[in-house]
């Protein structure tokens, strides 16, 4: 049957609608496969971000149907209309095919993430970043080794910076920043953390500056040295535990350590302040670790716990102070290496092991690469909540967790594990107490008493360096800090 002389003309903007679409798919899709997978998926990468499996695919089609289908209308057309008229016909077709092929591009991807904004990159490009703290829905501070600075989440521009002091560095962090009160601790290359500074982190004005008798064995930067909880500041020394003025730095108490001990790490409540220690007999040997707890208002002692280790700390964290819940792995390769929780008289519960018969604890975020570890405040996949310690989980033969588990506190049972079908980056807990999570380009939401996910949300072409951290600002906002904003990503960026 002949095709009729009104419907021939109308095959040629047809055949450049699907040339359009082939054009569109092909340039999206191959843009968000590079931004959002870095050139690859599927197999045995990670799984394809949403709908982009079926953009390809289409692609690759529309180009087919298009050629096809231009080449017949251009030879249907050829006898009867001039070469003008066949030229303008197509290019109607292919600039009347972009705007709805967005919209088939848009609709095949789903609901998603967009960057908000991103911070300019750093400089100089050698600083790093150190750690965090985001006191409240609308700031944030970003910690640099060469002092701080803070971002307004709703837009990104910076509301102030606070230098550090000349050859001076950020060497240590607060966990907590008690009526907006952000302590930081500085030192000098390769010397001890010895300068206390508490910020007002409402308008960056340093509060007061205190110097401390530091522990020589710690002159790089570390977490834990020091922490605020009520009005006191706990700080480490080389032989003692001080207690501070929140807000004016004062001497309040002073609780030494027994002669053949050390401090690692602390961490508070406004009643309790919680000491590592670790312990070594007179002839060097017979080492112990130990949890002590002071009076965070006296510095009295309260009580001691000695852990189940005997020989000397390779990593040590405080993860929470209450409950509390500690990380530590001791030297000795047939050591503990443990998640450990303790009630409130220091009486040990749950031992979780960090590597076990299924899975392994992949709490700590290793740095990747050249890439550098938050060191004064590290981030951790883990979170404790209700009872529960909540953390990152994968294969013990892979280094790449792709599951998340929770734990009894009180007997170190497994209560629940939920699979995310691609690597955990970032494991946070919201104001409401909800589950964060960022895996595969994906941010999810968890029921944290029993692992069920809800709201997966893709992110689309956002800037994640290998090591971050994730915080919710406000329902379908987060925002996202690099460990290395100098140079291909951003320091700190915003989704929406």
């Amino acid at each position: 049957m002949s095709i009729s002389r009104a419907i021939k003309p109308v095959a040629l903007p047809l055949a450049g609608v699907l040339v359009s679409w082939a054009v569109v798919f092909h340039w999206l899709g191959w843009s968000a496969l590079s931004s959002e997978s870095q050139g690859a998926c599927g197999g045995h990468y990670d799984p394809c971000p949403e709908g982009l499996t079926p953009v390809l695919i289409l692609a690759f089609v529309f180009s087919f149907a298009g050629t096809f289908g231009m080449a017949i209308a251009v030879a249907v057309n050829s006898g009867s209309l001039a070469k003008p008229w066949i030229v303008s016909l197509v290019v109607v077709g292919l600039a009347g095919g972009v705007w709805p092929g967005v919209l088939g591009y848009e609709w095949l991807r789903g609901p998603h993430l967009d960057v908000a904004w991103e911070a300019p990159r750093d400089r100089p490009s050698s600083v790093r970043t150190v750690g965090d703290w985001m006191p409240g829905p609308s700031t944030l501070i970003r910690a640099r080794n060469d002092g701080l600075f803070a971002y307004d989440t709703s837009d990104g521009t910076r509301r102030w910076t606070l230098p550090a002091p000349e050859r001076r560095s950020v060497c240590t962090m607060s966990r907590t920043t008690p009526s907006a009160i952000g302590l930081v601790g500085l030192g000098r290359y390769e010397k001890p953390c010895d300068t206390v500074m508490a910020v007002d982190l409402s308008s960056g004005r340093e509060l007061w500056t205190k110097k401390i008798r530091a522990d020589g064995s710690f002159t790089r930067a570390t977490d834990s040295r020091l922490v605020g909880a009520g009005d006191t500041v706990v700080a480490l020394e080389g032989k003692a535990v001080v207690g501070l003025g929140l807000r004016d730095g004062a001497a309040r108490w002073r609780s030494p350590l027994d002669e053949t001990c050390e401090a690692l790490t602390v961490d508070a409540t406004p009643e309790r302040a919680l000491v590592v220690e670790q312990c070594t007999g007179t002839d060097g040997k017979n080492t112990k670790i130990r949890l002590s707890a002071l009076d965070t208002r006296s510095g009295a002692r309260q009580w001691r716990s000695t852990l189940p280790t005997e020989s000397r700390w390779e990593t040590v964290f405080m993860l929470s102070a209450d409950p509390i819940v500690m990380y530590v792995n001791e030297d000795d390769d047939r050591g503990t290496d443990a998640v450990i929780s303790f009630d409130g008289k220091g009486r040990r519960q749950a031992v979780i092991p960090r590597s076990g018969q299924e899975d392994d604890l992949n709490f700590e975020v290793m740095p990747y690469a050249f890439s550098e570890p938050f060191d004064a405040r590290p981030v951790f996949r883990s979170v404790v909540t209700k009872g529960l310690f909540i953390s990152a989980v994968g294969p013990t033969e892979k280094d790449d967790p792709q599951h998340v588990a929770a734990y009894s506190l009180k007997n170190g049972g497994r209560v629940w594990k939920t699979s995310l079908g691609a690597t955990v980056a970032a494991l946070a807990q919201d104001r409401a107490g909800e589950l964060d999570l960022l895996a595969g380009g994906d941010l999810w939401r968890l029921d944290p008493a029993t692992g069920e996910k809800h709201g997966r949300t893709p992110l689309r072409g956002a800037p994640v360096g290998d090591i971050l951290a994730l915080h919710r600002v406000k329902s379908g906002r987060y925002v996202i800090v690099n460990s290395n904003g100098a140079k291909d990503t951003p320091p700190v960026f915003a989704v929406k």
